[in-house]
């Protein structure tokens, strides 16, 4: 690279028609007009927010959906990531153990809810999945219809 560049600034790329940004502090990259600074829960407590409105994640979605062709790419990025999508083997399990997969399976759309965990993933560059279990950690705390997400 040329001793001309700074790692702050967008350059031309010779030949192309194309351009390259470059910084070297990865707060720069989404400019706020609020300082992000924790937001006190307790004396014990505090939480960084999203941004300087705590609604950096909705931004960025309204950024991607308003763009159809960057939509569409990072939808089949999800779907990618996502391959084949889950698949519960019960071969060795017992009847009754099959028969309560099968009905969770049935009762809750698992397959839309990991879908949306690989499209956070790649939206955002990771993502959290939170499951909640029953007090003896033996079941998925869900009741019938209830969506997992």
């Amino acid at each position: 690279m040329p001793d001309t560049l700074t790692f702050t600034s967008v350059h031309n790329i010779p030949g192309t028609l194309a351009s390259a940004a470059f910084t070297t502090k990865t707060s720069e990259v989404f400019k706020e007009e609020n300082d992000i600074a924790p937001i006190f829960i307790n004396e014990r407590m505090k939480y960084i927010p999203w941004g300087g409105d705590n609604r950096m994640p909705y931004n960025i979605i309204n950024l991607i959906e308003s763009d159809e062709t960057l939509s569409t790419c990072q939808m089949f990025n999800a779907e990618v990531c996502y391959g084949s999508g889950l698949v519960y083997n019960t071969e060795q399990a017992t009847e009754r153990v099959r028969s309560e997969v099968d009905d969770f399976t049935s009762d809750n759309d698992i397959a839309s809810y990991f879908l949306g965990v690989c499209q956070d993933f790649k939206h955002f560059g990771f993502c959290v999945s939170v499951i909640i279990l029953n007090e003896d950690a033996s079941r998925i705390r869900l009741a019938k219809g209830q969506r997992v997400r």
